[in-house]
């Protein structure tokens, strides 16, 4: 029995991580999204950074990175041309895909009619558009 006005004992740090999981579900789309997805690529963006960084040096790595120096001027570390990829595919297609993913939430967000609801209208706009004489 314990006293009145103590604590009760600290959650494992199993069960607060799995509090902390069924938390997510009450994010919205996007923040759930930010955090279960584009974290992981954003991490591993920085973690080839960050390697080569301390391979080549950091001002290097950078210039490899946003396009201004070769990867082959760079040095000889294979992870040289992976950070040079990541430059010029990864980061440009994870920022143009957020965009795009957030540019739709945003659509989707003030559409005022559904869309079987347009695509209803239309097909009675199109059957009073018939011309008597058509045999459609």
């Amino acid at each position: 029995m314990t006293p009145a006005g103590s604590e009760p004992p600290r959650a494992s740090l199993a069960a607060r991580c799995r509090r902390y999981v069924r938390s997510l579900a009450a994010l919205s789309k996007t923040q759930y999204w930010l955090l279960t997805r584009a974290l992981w690529v954003v991490l591993a963006c920085l973690a080839v950074f960050v390697v080569d960084g301390m391979l080549i040096g950091w001002s290097t790595a950078y210039e490899v990175l946003i396009g201004i120096t070769s990867p082959t001027d760079a040095g000889s570390a294979p992870v040289t041309w992976l950070v040079s990829l990541v430059g010029w595919l990864a980061i440009p297609a994870f920022v143009g895909g957020t965009v795009g993913y957030l540019a739709t939430r945003q659509i989707e967000a003030r559409r005022r009619r559904s869309r079987a609801e347009v695509i209803a209208e239309l097909r009675q706009r199109a059957r009073a558009n018939r011309r008597p004489g058509s045999r459609r």
